[in-house]
């Protein structure tokens, strides 16, 4: 491979490194030290009320102690930082407004209530629940009414439901998937304004020039 191979590990500082934790930083750090590559930190800290007050700290005390370095984190800036996602508010923002204004996204007032009352619905139908699109085409007006209720919408992203996607896993191959799978236009911005992991994490690892993704089977879904 002519391009330098850029890997990150990437925790939530919601809790203390666990044994699944420290394999997938280790198998991270093995194969960036193996490629001559670069192994970043990246503090995935934007579910606010569940961050522990010492969770980045106590995290990265753990990984040094099982001998692990890295070349770019929180404690070692970079050209690609900041490597906190609550500090990178001001690249995710203008994204997601791009994303309105291009109609690839829209705002989304329905309460929790709502949403639920409609999954049961779909379960009843022997669907599989999915986001039915209510909120998809409102006028700026109708937009504007919700507001004035005081009601703060979270940003959804318009999935392009006929569409099929292929990625290339090391691993496991070719593997593929239709768009009408995911649930209907998922949530990209929460009402508390800081994005969703899935459209974090792929900002990230797109700006910070990450080559390889190595993680647990259960992320499969959120590639």
């Amino acid at each position: 491979m002519t391009k330098k191979i850029r890997v990150r590990y990437a925790p939530s500082p919601t809790g203390n490194l666990h044994i699944g934790n420290a394999r997938t930083a280790l198998f991270n750090y093995l194969f960036a030290r193996h490629n001559d590559g670069e192994f970043i930190i990246r503090i995935e800290d934007t579910d606010q009320k569940r961050n522990l007050e010492h969770g980045e700290e106590s995290q990265l005390q753990n990984l040094k102690w099982l001998g692990m370095d890295w070349d770019e984190g929180p404690d070692k800036p970079g050209k690609f930082g900041p490597y906190r996602q609550s500090e990178r508010q001001h690249i995710y923002d203008p994204l997601i407004d791009q994303l309105l204004l291009s109609n690839r996204a829209y705002k989304c007032y329905c309460t929790e209530d709502e949403l639920e009352t409609e999954r049961e619905h779909q379960r009843a139908r022997g669907e599989m629940p999915h986001y039915g699109g209510k909120c998809a085409n409102l006028t700026p007006s109708q937009q504007a009414e919700k507001e004035a209720q005081g009601i703060t919408p979270v940003i959804r992203f318009r999935v392009p439901i006929e569409n099929t996607y292929t990625f290339d896993d090391i691993v496991k191959g070719p593997i593929t998937f239709e768009a009408s799978s995911v649930g209907g236009d998922y949530i990209i911005r929460k009402r508390d304004g800081f994005p969703t992991y899935n459209f974090a994490v792929a900002v990230d690892d797109h700006m910070m020039g990450i080559t390889h993704v190595l993680r647990g089977d259960d992320h499969i879904a959120n590639t």
